[in-house]
C-alpha cells in the first residue's frame, strides 16, 4: 500500500486527470481510486473507466455504479469492483476489507489468487 495517504475529491473528470497526471508524473500512483458514476454512466464517465483501468494498474478502482447500469462486458477481471447503488454498508465494509487489508494492490491479488500466501 502507498505510503501517501492523500486524498483528492474532483467533480469532473478534466480535474481528475490533471490530479492523477501531476501524482504519475512524480511517480506517485495512487493506492484507491474510487469513482462515482452517479445517477447515470456517459460515455465520458466510461472512457475514463477505461483509461484508469489500462494506465494504472498498480492502483485498486472502486467504481459506484447506478442499480440500471449494466456491467461492460470487459467486467470479469478480479481487480475490478463495481459497487451497485445505493451503496449498502456491507457491501462496502466488504470491498474496503478486500483492497486494503487482504491485498495491498492489484498485482499481489493476481499473485495471491494461485498460491496459499495471502496478503504482506
Amino acid at each position: 500500500m502507498a505510503d501517501d495517504s492523500t486524498l483528492y475529491t474532483c467533480n469532473s473528470i478534466e480535474s481528475a486527470q490533471s490530479l492523477l497526471e501531476s501524482a504519475l508524473i512524480i511517480g506517485q500512483s495512487p493506492a484507491l481510486i474510487i469513482f462515482d458514476h452517479a445517477d447515470h454512466a456517459t460515455d465520458k464517465n466510461l472512457a475514463f473507466s477505461k483509461e484508469l483501468h489500462n494506465a494504472i494498474p498498480e492502483s485498486w478502482i472502486i467504481e459506484i455504479i447506478p442499480d440500471d447500469m449494466p456491467l461492460p462486458e470487459d467486467s470479469g477481471d478480479d481487480n475490478t469492483f463495481w459497487i451497485r447503488r445505493p451503496v449498502s454498508e456491507e457491501e462496502w465494509n466488504a470491498t474496503l476489507e478486500s483492497v486494503l487489508h487482504k491485498n495491498g494492490c492489484p498485482q499481489w491479488a493476481k499473485w495471491t489468487g494461485n498460491k496459499t500466501y495471502r496478503g504482506f
